[in-house]
């Protein structure tokens, strides 16, 4: 018998495993995921996911979208808890340097059933304010 290992040591995300029913990611940190980078958030329309950190500090970021604003809410991810996003749920992540999360997300979550979205200047300095308070503690 035979295990699979899978490992990602690069910048970014590395989808390293696949079936018809699941897609298994190792998320390192990048710069759009850097508190000076983040611009945007995303939603599945269609599909849960769900972030495990391994490895660092990182936040994860929540929205709902109402009258063209996200109210977003900051969680500091936990070293080995499952923090799952439900579908229509906005959402990114914020990671410092030397980070490394898992996520897992259904096989057929594409770019068709996904929508991304720019937060506004005053909403990504809402956020890095209390983000950057968030890692400094």
């Amino acid at each position: 018998m035979k295990a699979n290992i899978y490992a990602h040591e690069g910048e970014g995300i590395e989808c390293v495993y696949k079936n018809e029913k699941w897609l298994v990611c190792i998320k390192n940190w990048k710069p759009d995921n850097d508190i000076n980078g983040i611009h945007r958030l995303e939603v599945h329309r269609e599909t849960d996911e769900q972030f495990i950190l391994v490895k660092g500090k990182a936040i994860l970021m929540v929205s709902e979208r109402k009258d063209d604003r996200f109210d977003i809410e900051l969680i500091e991810m936990e070293l080995g808890k499952i923090y799952n996003v439900p579908q229509d749920t906005w959402f990114y992540t914020i990671m410092q340097k030397d980070t490394k999360m898992m996520y897992v997300q259904d096989a057929n979550t594409t770019n068709e059933n996904s929508e991304y979205c720019e937060m506004s200047e005053t909403e990504l300095v809402d956020v890095r304010k209390r983000a950057l308070e968030i890692f400094i503690n």
